[in-house]
């Protein structure tokens, strides 16, 4: 199993960024298309809800489902298709810093191939770094 981990302060607040950042229907800004598929459990806060996200600066796209939910401090989600992965759970935790947002999101995967790990890895942080980077950019 490997492990990606991404901790940064972003210059917004946290109702802001949690309110972005949490809901899986909508794109945090315009280098990412995210299209609902299917909607989730609304006494869960959407629990189930699965989307196709697509990083165009990476060209890559990857359908997930939201796994757990704990406004506003984090939530879960697995990748379902779209990444040579067995399993991929991700993380994203955010937490209050004056008049910005501490965010830490990880992500644990087992990937289909032996040795690519690196490699997904990559692209998983870069994946990553590109929706926190249009989070920076809430007003």
């Amino acid at each position: 199993m490997a492990v990606v981990t991404v901790e940064r302060t972003i210059n917004a607040p946290l109702k802001k960024v949690w309110d972005v950042a949490s809901n899986f229907a909508v794109s945090p800004g315009s280098s990412i298309e995210i299209k609902l598929e299917k909607e989730g459990d609304t006494k869960l806060n959407g629990i189930g809800m699965e989307r196709t996200i697509t990083f165009f600066k990476q060209k890559s796209k990857v359908r997930e489902r939201l796994e757990t939910i704990d406004p506003p401090n984090s939530f879960t989600y697995s990748i379902l298709s779209g990444a040579p992965v067995k399993s991929y759970l991700g993380k994203a935790e955010f937490s209050p810093n004056v008049e910005s947002t501490n965010i830490k999101w990880s992500g644990t995967f087992t990937p289909k191939i032996i040795g690519t790990g690196w490699l997904i890895g990559r692209i998983s942080l870069k994946n990553i770094n590109d929706f926190i980077d249009e989070l920076e950019k809430i007003e």
